[in-house]
């Protein structure tokens, strides 16, 4: 009986001390899981953070406060691989910058200043390499250097040439051993003399021999095209004659693609190709995405500085088929028959997504330089040479327009 009585007190006294325990716990519960939280939330934030925060004002970082600025220097550290790495990247850029620099040059007729480091030995070795290819894939389709229509563009590329004393034109019988001469499958060469400079087009420029250019007239109608390589080669296929439609809408074309060659474009695109490269590396190594990093290259510089070749050879062509005594005005009709050959709008003018300017651009440009273009035509003698080397042609081969010729 008593040990029954002891037995209920002991455990009346002994629940409110469960009781106390039970309480506890509530108390107890939360700190436990602020803890956990906070110890779980510390090495998972860097991965929201693209770039580390300075929280002070040491180099390092503080308790001094968050300044909330990001941390560029820490990141391109680490991104770059460490401080030495970083030292080995400011020496290259620097070392970038200062050959950029010292090779920056003006193009004579326009001022404009770019980068070139691409000498004439190589230009013209590498346009001779691309000239045989031409030739090689457009052999049976390559008109005879005395057909009509070859005489006619060989007489309008003539004019051009030797009014502004760039050379002297192959006539076709010089053409006719040139030709003779052409491998059926193209030529050869080694990369390490075009890039050095050697080769037979690197002997040309060493010995300084006058330019002499050829002209070849290829028979593919389909194609609205025309070129210069480097070294005097220029190619015109047929199918942009209906839309140069006489001598000086031809003129505009011609004048053109030489002027690509005065102004030597296609080395200044080799050289900016070395740019871009370099650029592009540097852009991927402190994590830009590739994808991102060739998109930005090609819209903000490759794309408009192609357009502004153009532009500018434009302008230079301008002036050369001026020199030459043909009609300038006759270039902005050219243009407005190429808009209408290619089915584009009069008044569009989007151009930011090609390598050329829009056509209502170029006429609207053509027309700004207008008045210049006629004073160079008035001030010239108007080519009694190469006049009377047209009238000699034209006795021999009465053709009065191209529509007679080829089609």
């Amino acid at each position: 009986m008593m040990f029954a009585q002891l037995s209920r007190t002991a455990l009346t006294a002994a629940r409110p001390t469960l009781s106390a325990r039970t309480t506890a716990l509530p108390s107890i519960r939360p700190t436990l899981i602020t803890r956990t939280i906070h110890q779980t939330s510390l090495p998972r934030s860097p991965k929201y953070e693209r770039f580390p925060t300075d929280h002070g004002g040491s180099p390092g970082g503080g308790p001094t406060g968050p300044t909330g600025r990001p941390d560029l220097w820490s990141y391109f550290k680490r991104r770059l691989g460490g401080d030495r790495a970083v030292y080995v990247y400011g020496i290259g850029v620097g070392g970038a910058g200062l050959y950029y620099v010292t090779h920056l040059e003006r193009v004579a007729d326009t001022g404009r200043l770019r980068f070139m480091d691409v000498d004439e030995a190589q230009e013209r070795e590498l346009g001779r390499q691309t000239q045989l290819q031409t030739l090689s894939e457009y052999n049976r389709a390559l008109l005879p250097p005395n057909h009509p229509t070859s005489r006619r563009v060989r007489q309008v590329a003539t004019r051009i040439i030797e009014a502004s004393g760039l050379g002297r034109v192959k006539t076709g019988g010089e053409m006719s051993a040139v030709e003779g001469k052409v491998p059926a499958f193209g030529g050869g060469g080694d990369l390490g003399e075009i890039l050095m400079g050697g080769g037979e087009g690197g002997r040309e420029v060493a010995e300084g021999k006058e330019t002499e250019w050829e002209v070849y007239v290829i028979d593919d109608k389909t194609t609205k095209n025309a070129f210069v390589l480097p070294g005097g080669k220029i190619f015109v296929f047929t199918g942009i004659l209906p839309v140069s439609a006489n001598d000086d809408g031809l003129a505009t074309v011609l004048g053109h693609e030489v002027a690509h060659q005065v102004a030597r474009h296609p080395a200044e695109r080799m050289s900016s190709m070395k740019v871009l490269f370099a650029l592009g590396f540097l852009l991927e190594s402190l994590g830009l995405d590739v994808g991102i990093t060739r998109l930005l290259l090609t819209f903000m510089l490759q794309l408009p500085n192609s357009r502004k070749n153009e532009s500018e050879a434009d302008f230079i062509g301008l002036r050369l088929m001026s020199r030459a005594c043909f009609n300038p005005t006759e270039s902005t009709k050219m243009w407005q028959r190429m808009s209408e050959s290619e089915g584009g709008s009069k008044g569009l003018n989007v151009d930011f997504l090609s390598t050329h300017p829009a056509n209502q651009k170029r006429i609207n440009q053509l027309e700004k330089w207008m008045p210049e273009a006629l004073q160079v035509r008035a001030a010239s003698h108007c080519g009694q040479t190469a006049s009377q080397l047209g009238g000699f042609l034209d006795a021999i081969n009465p053709v009065g327009t191209y529509s007679q010729g080829i089609w």
